[in-house]
């Protein structure tokens, strides 16, 4: 079993047991400069794993224990009786060149198809006795490659990064309709349950004009585009500071009661101005942001 050098900040200390985890804050453009680690965004759930004496344990974002949905990628690790550790970073469903969508993450969820699933660690916060969380994230990075690659797998694998010119990592990634990419500052330590800009998520957008197609009073609108002559739902998109007013406009354009999810449909006469992070499988778009309307 490999033996490693600990960084001299790291602190000998009894395994973790919960973990608050680092805030990444959004940011409408990758940080410039050398100061800067770039990373690619997965697209699934945030989990922290916890692996010690053959038993591995999952907590969601919120501490919620997920084992039972997602071990399936840590039982050889788990299993080899290696080192204690703790890891932070995504569960998700890789495609065939690697890009992740939350929707492959829900169907296999659903189908339960536990050999899809994949866990890409970003950062290692505890190993082997030692609290890493004080150290450089240059060097629990390090640490991380080296136990991934001597213990880990297909399906464990480590997240790379490249340091500066975070805007060629983006386009990159949008090129390939991933996510986005996660920025995170050089020499920083790993500050659980804080904000601050030490971690940063730059995510693809896009923008489009949709057809309002009907409204939620007061919270949200449905917008559809054409396809073949017909108007196709796409979504729905929270009012916000650009809605203010609009649903009185709408209710003037209803066609008939709401429907039983509260929804009430209008004459397609408004067009609405929406930016959108991706779209599902299903051509639905992601937390769509309401621009204008006209």
């Amino acid at each position: 079993m490999t033996t490693f050098t600990f960084p001299a900040t790291a602190v000998p200390a009894d395994h973790l047991q919960r973990v608050p985890l680092q805030i990444v804050s959004p940011s409408a453009q990758p940080p410039d400069g050398k100061g800067w680690l770039h990373e690619i965004k997965h697209d699934g759930h945030r989990l922290v794993a916890i692996i010690a004496d053959g038993a591995v344990k999952l907590l969601s974002r919120n501490a919620r224990d997920r084992t039972e949905l997602f071990a399936e990628p840590f039982r050889a690790f788990a299993a080899a009786g290696l080192w204690a550790i703790v890891l932070d970073r995504e569960i998700a469903v890789p495609d065939d060149r690697g890009v992740t969508h939350i929707d492959a993450l829900t169907e296999a969820m659903r189908l339960r198809r536990a050999g899809s699933l994949a866990y890409f660690a970003f950062d290692l916060l505890h190993l082997d006795g030692h609290d890493l969380r004080t150290c450089k994230i240059e060097d629990r990075k390090a640490l991380l490659r080296d136990v991934v690659g001597e213990a880990g797998g297909p399906r464990l694998v480590t997240v790379d990064h490249v340091v500066g010119n975070g805007a060629a990592l983006f386009e990159a990634v949008r090129q390939v309709g991933g996510e986005g990419i996660v920025s995170k500052r050089a020499g920083s330590p790993y500050r659980g349950g804080m904000g601050g800009r030490d971690w940063l998520k730059t995510k693809v957008t896009e923008e489009g004009a949709f057809v309002i197609a009907g409204y939620i009073e007061r919270d949200a609108i449905a917008v559809a585009e054409m396809k073949n002559g017909v108007l196709v739902p796409v979504g729905q998109v929270k009012f916000g500071l650009a809605g203010k007013g609009l649903w009185q406009r709408l209710d003037g354009l209803r066609i008939g009661p709401s429907t039983r999810s509260g929804l009430v449909r209008v004459r397609p006469e408004l067009v609405a101005g929406v930016r959108y992070f991706g779209r599902y499988t299903g051509g639905w778009i992601r937390d769509g942001v309401l621009l204008s309307v006209g």
